[in-house]
């Protein structure tokens, strides 16, 4: 039986079941029944208020100190409080300062670009990399068939660079999904009769039935297979999970499903009939920099980044379960006015991260209350991955829980949104990939000397006024170590091949210029149980 089980039913639907170790077990006992490893990379733009976001912590002994519930009381931090023991926080990293030393580019141009890949970025192809990105190099060696990671993304679909982190080769950009219908098709093959909307399939989904009841000779059969209690957990699990998933994708209104067209839901993002956790309607870049009124594209907008983006959460579990993707990235873009959620702002996030409400960059705070509304973003963001951290944890695999087999980050584009700067970037990493890492609750200070700062991003303007440095100093370890840490954490060898020993090094160089190369190899050892 191989890992990939997949449930047949009415008008040829599929339907993507649990890998159960158990039942794996009989039918092939010389084979390893451990879960996977995998690796998920939750993304955000524009830094952060550092001075709220970081755990309140001075003392290191040996360079650990224990993350406690007060630690991270009143802070940013706090909703992860039920997590805690399950949660390290990497102190000290430092991304692609001044990368390709000479390149005068946007900094956030920089920063995508060479976020996953440590390299340069090529000015003469709309910024691109100039190298695969981690997650294409990770999941090459970790997915099934080296097939490519699983990149969703809230929002419009894009291809500029200010939006695009994942690349599968040197200038070669992998846009990411944007309708969850989508991947739920993947997962289920629902509507993979005819042209995507008729067949009796499709039917039967428009009458509101659930895909598990399209396949349900097959489930009962795959059900009374002899499993043990963990595995039949799992199956009920998924059950519940999918139900949740597909009530709010399934077009529910006869409108809604009247309308649909080949062209229409569920496989176009910009359809104005994908209802529920999809858009209903076209996003456009106005929309996104909030600079267009549109009364429609700002309701679907607000409707990807809520249900949109809590059916991605769940979406990515059911992947997970079903063993269909082991390298999974999820982006929040940049370029957003917050109105939902009871967050109510008139300018968006990258004008908010500079303090002025717009592109400028320095001189006055222009907007009232603005670190507040920073934090309230902070916040929402902080929210969002402890719903996935919890999400994940809720499920049982193994013996212990999903959560734990994963190497779950959250990897922020910058450290503070107005100075820009790379170095101290605030890093969360949920589960220990199978034992690998070291278990949570921890803050880890991975500096070879001193206390990581926790920034300025309080300055001046808490009384208004001009904008201070809003930066830190210290935090210098590359992150290409930390790269290098996750891919041996999952399982990948310094030559792709079983048996190839660890990897040593990731990218193009660690320093300030392209031509130093790599000069500080090997993992983070203090990151590791071995550590």
């Amino acid at each position: 039986m191989n890992r990939r089980v997949f449930l047949k039913g009415v008008g040829g639907v599929s339907l993507a079941a649990p890998f159960l170790p158990s039942v794996y077990e009989k039918t092939a006992k010389a084979q390893a029944t451990t879960p996977p490893k995998r690796m998920v990379i939750f993304f955000t733009h524009n830094g952060c208020l550092t001075t709220r976001w970081f755990p309140k912590v001075t003392t290191y002994t040996n360079g650990v100190a224990p993350l406690t519930a007060d630690s991270i009381k009143g802070g940013t931090l706090e909703p992860l409080t039920p997590y805690i023991n399950k949660i390290l926080v990497p102190r000290g990293f430092r991304s692609m300062n001044s990368y390709g030393a000479g390149q005068s580019v946007d900094p956030h141009d920089q920063a995508m670009g060479s976020k996953l890949t440590c390299a340069t970025i090529d000015a003469a192809n709309k910024r691109y990399a100039t190298a695969a990105s981690l997650d294409h190099v990770v999941a090459k060696q970790i997915n099934p068939g080296g097939a490519a990671p699983l990149v969703l993304s809230v929002g419009a679909a894009s291809t500029g660079i200010k939006e695009v982190l994942s690349f599968s080769g040197p200038g070669v950009a992998f846009p990411a999904t944007v309708n969850p219908v989508t991947v739920y098709n993947q997962l289920t093959g629902v509507f993979k009769t005819g042209t995507g909307t008729t067949g009796q399939a499709a039917y039967l989904v428009k009458r509101k039935q659930s895909v598990l009841d399209l396949c349900k000779a097959d489930l009962q059969r795959y059900k009374s297979l002899r499993m043990s209690r963990a595995d039949q957990d799992m199956v009920t699990t998924w059950q519940d999970l999918l139900r949740t998933t597909e009530t709010g994708i399934i077009p529910t209104t006869p409108s809604s499903c009247s309308a649909m067209t080949a062209e229409a839901a569920p496989f176009n993002a910009t359809s104005a009939n994908v209802t529920a956790a999809s858009p209903t309607g076209k996003i456009t870049l106005g929309n996104v920099l909030g600079n267009t009124p549109n009364a429609e594209g700002d309701k679907n907008l607000a409707t990807s980044y809520t249900l949109g983006g809590d059916m991605f959460l769940n979406l990515i579990a059911l992947t997970m379960i079903c063993d269909m993707n082991r390298m999974i990235m999820m982006l929040y873009p940049g370029y957003v006015t917050f109105n939902w959620d009871g967050i109510m702002h008139t300018h968006e996030h990258h004008g908010l991260s500079h303090r002025t409400g717009d592109f400028t960059v320095g001189g006055a705070c222009g907007v009232a209350g603005v670190l507040d509304m920073i934090w309230q973003i902070d916040k929402w963001y902080a929210g969002k991955y402890a719903k996935l951290v919890g999400l994940l944890d809720s499920i049982s695999e193994g013996g212990g829980k999903l959560l734990d087999n994963t190497a779950t980050m959250w990897l922020p584009e910058l450290s503070d949104g107005a100075a820009h700067n790379l170095n101290n970037l605030p890093i969360l990493i949920a589960g220990s990939a199978g034992g690998y890492l070291k278990a949570g609750g921890s803050v880890i200070n991975v500096e070879t000397s001193g206390t990581p700062q926790v920034g300025n991003s309080e300055s001046s303007c808490a009384n208004g006024g001009n904008i201070g440095n809003t930066g830190s100093s210290g935090g210098n370890m590359p992150i290409n170590k930390l790269y290098v840490t996750l891919m041996n954490a999952v399982g990948c060898t310094a030559t792709g091949m079983a048996g190839g020993g660890k990897v040593t090094a990731f990218g193009q160089f660690d320093g300030t210029g392209a031509s130093g190369g790599i000069t500080n190899p090997g993992e983070i050892t203090k990151l590791t149980a071995a550590g």
